[in-house]
C-alpha cells in the first residue's frame, strides 16, 4: 500500500534532517543505500517517498544521526534525545577516541564550521599534545577512571601506553587543530590535572617519585603553547582559535559545533563520558548559552596583552608551587 500525504511528509521531513547532516559533498542516496545495505535506487524511492522506511530502517537512521523522533512528532517537546558514550571496560579507551575523531571528521567534512567550547577543565584536545601529558592522562583515565583490571596492580611509567593509544589521541589534537574553535576557560582549567598528579604522587602509583615534578614542566610546556597560539589567534593546524576568560567557575564541559545550516551540541561529564545531541531546541538553548557566556567573559586571544599574561601566568605560578611541595 502506498504511504498516505501525512506519513510521507513525516518521511521527508525525518531524510531532510539527515541529508542536513551530511557535508555538501557526500550523495544523500549513496549515504542511505549504503547504511541500510539497499540499492541505490531503493534509496530513491524512499527518498521520494514512494517506500516507506521500515521500523528497524528509522531506528538505524535515528542511532547514526542523533535525529530525535520526539522532535519530530512534537517540535517543541522539553524532551532531548542523546547519544551516549561512557568508558568502560566493554567500550574501550580506543574505542572512545575513535569515536571523538569520527565525531571531528565529520564536523571538518563541512565548508564552514566552527566549535564554541565552554571548558571547565583544559579542553581535553590540548592534552594529546605532549606526549607525557597525554601517556598519564590515559593511564590514569583506564587505572583510575574505568578500573581496567589489566592496569591495576601497574605503576606509572612512559611506556605503559601502547602506541596506537597515543597515535590515536595524537590524531584527535591535529583533527582538532583544523577546527575554527572558540574557548571558553577560567584559571581553574588546570586543576584538575594538578589534582591528578598530586593523587598519584601521593599514592606513590609513579614508578619513579621525579615524574611528578616532569609532569609539571611539561604541563607548563602546553600552557605556554596555548598561550602562544592565542596570542596568534591560530591554532598550529591554521585553524582560527579565539580565546576567552571568565571569572566564573563553568559548570560542565559543553561544546557546540555549527556547521553549514546544521548543529551538533556535545556535554562532557564524569571526566570523560560524552552526550551527543543533534536536536533544534537543545542546540538553540546551548548556542545562547555560549553566546552570553561569551559576551560575560575578556577575549584574551589576539589582543589584551596584559590579560592573557596574567590569566596563563596566573596557572603557571599554580603549577610551580604545587612542583615546589613535591620536593
Amino acid at each position: 500500500m502506498p504511504p498516505t500525504t501525512s506519513s510521507a511528509n513525516l518521511q521527508s521531513t525525518f531524510l531532510e534532517q539527515i541529508k542536513n547532516r551530511l557535508a555538501e559533498n557526500i550523495s544523500f542516496a549513496d549515504k542511505l543505500a549504503e547504511l541500510l545495505n539497499i540499492s541505490r535506487d531503493s534509496a530513491y524511492r524512499r527518498i521520494r517517498g514512494e517506500t516507506v522506511l521500515s521500523l528497524d530502517e528509522v531506528k538505524k537512521l535515528c542511532d547514526r544521526f542523533g535525529v530525535s523522533l520526539d522532535a519530530l512528532l512534537s517540535p517543541v517537546t522539553n524532551t532531548s534525545l542523546f547519544h551516549h558514550r561512557a568508558l568502560s571496560t566493554s567500550y574501550t579507551l580506543e574505542q572512545w577516541l575513535n569515536s571523538v575523531g569520527s565525531n571531528l571528521e565529520y564536523v571538518n567534512g563541512f565548508k564552514t564550521k566552527e566549535m564554541l567550547f565552554a571548558a571547565r577543565d583544559m579542553p581535553i584536545f590540548h592534552n594529546f599534545r605532549i606526549p607525557e601529558i597525554s601517556t598519564f592522562k590515559m593511564f590514569f583515565w583506564l587505572k583510575t577512571v574505568i578500573k581496567d583490571p589489566q592496569y591495576a596492580g601497574q605503576l606509572f611509567q612512559e611506556e605503559v601506553i601502547s602506541v596506537p593509544l597515543l597515535q590515536a589521541g595524537n590524531k584527535l589534537w591535529k583533527l582538532y587543530a583544523t577546527v575554527p574553535s572558540v574557548e571558553i576557560w577560567s584559571d581553574e582549567a588546570i586543576n584538575e590535572t594538578i589534582k591528578q598528579i598530586e593523587f598519584y604522587h601521593e599514592c606513590r602509583f609513579f614508578a619513579n617519585p621525579k615524574q611528578a615534578g616532569m609532569l609539571c614542566d611539561r604541563l607548563i610546556e602546553l600552557i605556554n603553547l596555548i598561550k602562544n597560539e592565542a596570542a596568534e589567534g591560530k591554532k598550529t593546524g591554521g585553524a582560527m582559535f579565539g580565546l576567552y576568560e571568565n571569572e566564573i567557575i563553568i559548570a560542565n564541559n559543553t561544546i557546540l559545533a555549527r556547521m553549514d545550516n546544521m548543529r551538533i551540541v556535545f556535554i562532557n561529564y564524569n571526566l570523560l563520558n560524552l552526550l551527543t545531541t543533534h536536536q533544534d531546541t537543545f542546540c538553540d538553548k546551548t548556542e545562547k548559552y555560549l553566546i552570553n557566556l561569551t559576551k560575560n567573559s575578556t577575549l584574551i586571544s589576539t589582543s589584551a596583552e596584559k590579560e592573557r599574561n596574567k590569566f596563563f601566568n596566573k596557572m603557571k605560578e599554580r603549577i610551580e608551587a604545587f612542583k615546589r611541595k613535591l620536593s
